[in-house]
């Protein structure tokens, strides 16, 4: 898209308080400095209540793209990432041996095998109950459940249509951010790889724990990929 382009498309939106974008550049900065700014990731929403409704998706790939080889020309160390729904800025894994020196508390994020499984098994198959966990694992998963609860990567979601109606858990938006992740079940690493990430000693979280009484849920596509577990007892 032309910088003529942009400014007509600017003016029929009705942005009227703000400057006209003269370019293609000048989009790609100006999101930037949003996405920078922003101590939330940055959803297309935003960006065109922000800047008006004439961006897409197509626009706003092509400007951080133009961003991120930008970026990349004067060596920088960071980047501009798609994760949970949205855009934020991200170090790159070469510095994340001296980043993680701001985190002395790393080992206290790191998650027992039991809970890994857990939250691997809700993150691939949710919505599914704790007897639904617990027939994959095949022991009791009420202490990883409690863990994962009380780190925010999980919660509750609708109740079953089962016997009972026991409740089902789900993974939240806090999973994604934390792991990285924009995309249920597309961008999910597999076990042995969630395991890697854990116990990695060269990484970090991608986005702080945050306090927050009710996670947001999130729902994950429709997904016919089976998924191979290997069981460990806990």
């Amino acid at each position: 898209m032309s910088s003529e382009d942009i400014q007509e498309e600017q003016e029929l939106a009705g942005v009227s308080d703000l400057p006209p974008i003269e370019s293609v550049e000048e989009l790609s900065s100006i999101i930037q400095a949003l996405v920078f700014a922003s101590t939330e990731v940055v959803t297309l929403k935003k960006l065109k209540d922000i800047l008006g409704d004439f961006l897409d998706q197509s626009q706003v790939s092509g400007a951080l793209r133009h961003a991120n080889e930008q970026l990349a020309k004067i060596k920088s160390p960071f980047e501009i990432v798609a994760v949970a729904g949205g855009y934020r800025f991200r170090t790159k894994n070469a510095y994340y041996p001296y980043i993680r020196k701001l985190f002395p508390e790393n080992n206290a994020r790191r998650l027992s095998a039991a809970a890994l499984e857990t939250l691997a098994i809700v993150a691939y198959k949710q919505p599914i109950t704790k007897s639904g966990i617990e027939a994959v694992r095949g022991v009791s998963c009420d202490g990883p459940l409690h863990s994962l609860l009380d780190k925010k990567f999980i919660a509750l979601g609708e109740r079953a249509e089962t016997v009972g109606n026991p409740y089902t858990y789900i993974t939240t938006t806090e999973f994604l951010k934390y792991f990285g992740i924009n995309q249920i079940p597309d961008d999910l690493p597999r076990l042995t790889e969630f395991s890697d990430i854990l116990n990695s000693d060269f990484l970090i979280p991608q986005y702080p724990l945050q306090k927050q009484t009710e996670p947001e849920p999130v729902h994950p596509q429709e997904s016919t990929e089976q998924l191979e577990i290997p069981l460990e007892s806990d």
